[in-house]
């Protein structure tokens, strides 16, 4: 049976500068707003709008202003929190049990603070 041929490695001088894709990477995933965009998507996945999400500038604590559309959420404070982290670990965002909080609820609206230690601070 023949072998199979394997591909040479990569060129590097054909992948260009390599500390400037680092770098434009590195700015991607900390800076800009990359993890505010992805919390969206995490949370509208499962049918939560977010009105509003910031991270504070001295401190890696987020607020998340969101709107339940099509999400079964808990009336349950408790219930709910682990139901808003589940979505949030599910999508590949791990947050502490005690660090996620409902800190206003009124009808389908509700406003969520959480400790994060990634991205950079901004609104959304």
């Amino acid at each position: 049976m023949p072998s199979r041929k394997r591909n040479p490695p990569p060129d590097p001088d054909a992948l260009g500068d390599y500390a400037a894709v680092k770098d434009r990477v590195f700015a991607m995933l900390h800076g800009d707003h990359y993890w505010h965009d992805r919390i969206k998507r995490i949370f509208a996945a499962v049918g939560i709008a977010t009105r509003r999400i910031q991270q504070e500038e001295a401190h890696p604590v987020w607020q998340a202003w969101l709107t339940r559309e099509r999400f079964d959420l808990s009336a349950d404070k408790k219930t709910a929190i682990r139901q808003l982290r589940k979505v949030l670990r599910d999508g590949g965002i791990n947050i502490v049990r005690d660090e996620f909080n409902i800190i206003d609820r009124r009808g389908d609206k509700l406003r969520c603070v959480f400790l994060l230690d990634l991205g950079a601070p901004g609104v959304a």
